[in-house]
Parts: structure tokens; sequence; C-alpha cells
């Protein structure tokens, strides 16, 4: 019927695509669909209008072109392991840090609560469980947010003062992140999963004592590890720096071998050091962490721009930030996971989302990056297909390709970075994050995916408006 030859771009069904293909016919397929449709007040309606078409804008994009040139040029370098009073400013006794936005005791889940009396009970604040809940109770002993203090808590997200974390500079502003380092397997944790008991305290007592100083030691006479090109190499080889850094994990490893065979350290310093390294199997994963909280540090108060700075929960509530609202949170409740369960598990034993390592997603890694991470969609029941898809979804929420972290998948584009509230207004396509599931005793669970929210988004453009008098 048609002579001339045809192109067809199909939306849809892929069915009919494949059957243009098997007819020797040029066809395309559209993985489009919808996004969500939101109700908004008359206010937030207002502000999106004035935020992206009128001349107001202008200011907007300024701003947000100085974050993707802080975004560009980051150049993280883990230099040193150290207890959190001794390095993380504004830590001191009498605080335990937890993940997520900032909360009441009286409405905390009981994980993070019996974590924070154990972080309690690890520094010697109190000689028993009843003791440390009264001294958190009552406010004597302060449980506050980590990410108000450049901390990044995955879990539970349970830091002490005597608790060693890691510290990561960014070269290029000064900017400093902090986590703790995971804590070997079998252990459960104190800092992931607030579990504590004598196994653990020995072994955070030998990292504080043995393998900080010497880790320290080592990183500062090599001029510390630059992370930058060990997360361009992992993209490259399959990690998406969230779920999965087995890429990261090895280079960064091979690359501390030799420093520490080099380093002026006792052999029993030395052994620990890489027993902590190999029983360890995600151990990169706090350097990423730490790294992302020194970009997003930098660009934590610029004026006017709207991209988010944090994305981080506490199992009941789930909250953001906005670099042009500098240190504000905008709640709502904590998203529920779904994925791949490592066992037979009830539902309701699952916590709604706790920890803070989306901070990765902030940055254009996680769930942002899925499309370089085929083993973690596998690991979802997903495919690569769906990977592609789910990030070419996120690029119509960011403002910037990340030119550090390219795609092989995508022909080498850069994984989706800097998260616009107005875009997410504007596409109804909330923010996807990858992370682990937990159980309300603080066990493993799995793998899942969550979407960040959009009640958080609306409530950041309407504090905006506010702000900036529109």
């Amino acid at each position: 019927m048609l002579k001339d030859e045809i192109n067809v771009i199909n939306v849809g069904t892929d069915v009919f695509a494949d059957a243009i293909k098997q007819q020797g016919g040029n066809a395309v397929q559209l993985n489009w669909k919808p996004g969500k449709t939101f109700p908004l007040s008359e206010r937030a309606k207002t502000l999106l209008e004035k935020t992206v078409y009128s001349d107001f804008s202008k200011k907007i994009d300024e701003a947000n072109k100085k974050v993707i040139e802080i975004f560009d040029n980051t150049d993280p370098y883990w230099i040193g392991m150290k207890p959190a009073k001794e390095c993380v400013p504004g830590v001191e006794d009498g605080m335990i840090m937890h993940s997520g936005p900032d909360i009441a005791w009286e409405d905390m889940c009981e994980t993070q609560k019996q974590g924070g009396i154990n972080g309690v009970m690890f520094e010697g604040y109190a000689k028993d469980e009843d003791e440390a809940r009264k001294l958190l109770e009552s406010g004597k002993i302060r449980f506050v947010s980590s990410n108000d203090y450049h901390l990044v808590g995955p879990g539970s997200g349970i830091t002490t003062p005597s608790m060693a974390v890691n510290i990561v500079e960014d070269k290029n502003t000064g900017f400093k992140g902090f986590c703790p380092p995971f804590e070997g397997p079998n252990r459960g944790g104190l800092a992931g999963w607030g579990i504590f008991n004598e196994s653990i305290r020995e072994h955070l007592n030998m990292v504080h004592d043995i393998i900080a100083p010497a880790m320290t030691n080592v990183l500062e006479s090599n001029g510390g590890m630059a992370m930058r090109k060990i997360f361009t190499r992992g993209v490259e080889m399959g990690d998406e720096l969230h779920s999965r850094q087995d890429a990261t994990g090895i280079i960064a490893t091979n690359e501390l071998m030799k420093m520490l065979f080099d380093a002026d350290i006792t052999d029993d310093e030395r052994k620990k050091c890489v027993d902590l390294l190999y029983g360890t199997v995600r151990f990169f994963h706090p350097l990423g962490m730490a790294s992302a909280m020194s970009l997003l540090e930098a660009v934590r108060h610029v004026d006017y721009s709207t991209v988010v700075t944090a994305m981080v929960g506490n199992g009941v509530n789930y909250a953001i930030k906005v670099s042009g609202l500098g240190t504000e949170w905008f709640n709502a409740p904590s998203p529920m996971l779904t994925g791949e369960y490592v066992a037979a598990v009830n539902s309701d034993e699952v916590l709604p989302w706790i920890g803070d390592s989306c901070i990765l997603e902030s940055t254009g890694l996680g769930g942002f990056a899925a499309a370089a991470a085929p083993a973690v969609m596998r690991s979802l029941d997903k495919t690569l297909n769906d990977g592609i898809e789910q990030t070419l979804e996120m690029a119509e929420i960011t403002i910037t390709e990340n030119k550090n972290y390219l795609i092989p998948a995508l022909n080498y584009r850069g994984t989706p970075t800097g998260i616009d509230i107005r875009k997410v207004i504007e596409t109804g396509i909330e923010p996807v994050i990858h992370g682990g599931m937990i159980s309300k005793t603080g066990k493993r669970l799995g793998a899942g995916t969550a979407r960040v929210p959009f009640e958080c988004f609306e409530k950041a453009l309407i504090a905006y408006g506010d702000k900036y008098g529109l």
C-alpha cells in the first residue's frame, strides 16, 4: 500500500514495533509512559508558573549553573579515619546522631530508638538500657540528624562521638563529608543497623584504636586516595554506587594494598586493615556516601537554586533539602520499598525507608545510574531495559548530565544529575531511590526501590516562594 520507505516510532506495546522490524521496516520503540498526576494547591500552581515561565526563572537558571559547575568539578579524596568528635564540626560528647530528618523521640520508630539506646551504651553514658532510654527521652543526651552535621548515616544511621568515621574532602571546594565504615561480615553493626553486643564493642574499639590511626597514616602519607576516577571506572564496569560497589571496591582495595605494604606501620596494624577490607564486602559504600556529602555540602547554600541537596528517611518521615533554602527540611511520610527479599518475609516486618544512603541519588548515582548496573536490575527482578528506562525517566527531572559518570548502555551519556524541584512538580515524576530493606528489629531483609514523596517537593516549592517573595 505504501511505496515509500516508512520509519515508525511506536509508543506503547512493543509488539507493534517488533512486527515492523520483522517485515524489514525501520521502527523505534519509545518507552514512554505518562507521569503521575498529583493535585496541586493554587499556591503551588502559581509558584510553578513564576519559577518556570517568568523572568524570575533566569535567576534560578544562573544559580543552577553554579551548581552544575560544582558537580562537574567535584574532586573528592579519602583522607583519613578519625573519631567523629575529633573531625566532624559540631559533634561533641553528649550527643548521638541518627539517619533521616530531625524527629522527636516519641515519634521515632523502635529500630532507631534502640539504635540510640545502644549508642548511649557504647559511649558509656549509661549503665543499662533503662538509664539510656531515660537520658534520650529527657534530652540530656541529644539525638540529632546526621545530615545536619555533614554526616551520612546508612540504615538507622547511628554515629556516636567516639566512633571512627571516614573523612572525604572535596579538593576543589574544601568541603568535607563523613560516614562511619561498615563493620565487617556477620556483625550487624551499630552504625548501620543499630545493633550492639560485646563483639561489636570490641570491633568498634579495634577500629578506633588500631585501624583508624593506621589508615590515616597511610592515606596522609600518600596525599589521600582520589575517589572520582574510581567512581568513573566503576560506573563503566557495572556499579551504580548505591546497591552495588563491586568494581569500585576492587579498584580501591587494589590501590590501598600498595599503600598499606609501603606504609610505616606494624605488621599487626597492616593485617587488621587488610582483614577489614577483605572481610567487608561493601567496604567502599561508606566512601561513596561521604564523597557525595562533601559535594552536596558545597552546594548547600546557593541562593535561588532549586536543586535538591539531601534526600533521607528515618523510618517514619522522609525529607529533602534544597540548595536555595539552606538546611530547612521538607517532610512527608517515609515510602515503602518494593523489591526482592533474601528469604520468606512478612511485608508487615519491613520498615518504611530508613537511612541517608540515597544522598548518592542526589549526585546522579544509585537509582539515577540504573542503566549502568544490569546486575542491580537483575537482583530486583528487572531487566537492563528497565534500568535504561529508569535512567532516562530521571533525566526528565534533573538539570544536567554528569560528565564524570558515563553509561556504556546509553552510548556514554552522563548520569542524570541535579534534581530540580520544579521539574518534579511539573512532570509528576518522583525520584527513584535504591536501597536495602530493613526489618523493624534491625535485620536486613533484601534490596528494593522506592520513590521520594511528591509532597516533599511541593512543600519545598511553597517555602521557596515565601523566601524569595514570589
